[in-house]
C-alpha cells in the first residue's frame, strides 16, 4: 500500500474489530450464522481470514523499512504471536467470555498468516519487476 497513513488507520480498525470478535462473550454472538451454518468449520475460516488481514496490513507497514524476507519473517512472528496472545487472552478470561484456548484456531490463524505471506510475497516481486521496468524505459527515452 502507498498511503502508510491509511494503511495505519486500517490496521488499527482491523485489531479493534478482530479484538471485539475474539473477546467477546460467546453469549453475546450470534447463535447461527445463518446461510454459512452448513459449512464445517466455518468458525476456523472466520480465524483464517480475521489472520490474513491482520498480516496483510502489517507487511505493508513494515515492507519499506526492510527487505522483502526480512519483513515476511518480522510479519510471521508478529502475527503468529498475537494470535497466541488472543487465544491466552480467551483462556485467561474463559469465566467472563465463556472462550477457551484452541489449538485449531491457532493453526487457523497460521494458515491465514501464510496464505497472506504468499499473496503479499507475489504482489511485492511484481512491484518490483514494474518499478525495474519503469525505470528501464525511462533510461532509454533519455
Amino acid at each position: 500500500m502507498k498511503n502508510k497513513k491509511l494503511n495505519a488507520v486500517l490496521f488499527v480498525l482491523w485489531i479493534a474489530l478482530m479484538m471485539y470478535g475474539i473477546l467477546s462473550p460467546a453469549n453475546l454472538l450470534p447463535k447461527s450464522i445463518g446461510f454459512f451454518s452448513f459449512i464445517p468449520f466455518f468458525d476456523k475460516i472466520v480465524h483464517s481470514g480475521m489472520f490474513a488481514g491482520f498480516s496483510f496490513l502489517l507487511f505493508w507497514l513494515v515492507a519499506d523499512k526492510h527487505k522483502l524476507h526480512k519483513s515476511i519473517l518480522i510479519t510471521f512472528i508478529v502475527s503468529i504471536s498475537f494470535g497466541v496472545i488472543t487465544e491466552l487472552a480467551q483462556l485467561l478470561l474463559s469465566e467472563i467470555t465463556f472462550r477457551s484456548f484452541e489449538w485449531m484456531d491457532l493453526l487457523a490463524d497460521a494458515i491465514g498468516v501464510g496464505l497472506s505471506m504468499l499473496l503479499c510475497y507475489f504482489i511485492f516481486i511484481r512491484q518490483q519487476a514494474n518499478k525495474r521496468k519503469t525505470h528501464y524505459k525511462q533510461k532509454i527515452i533519455r
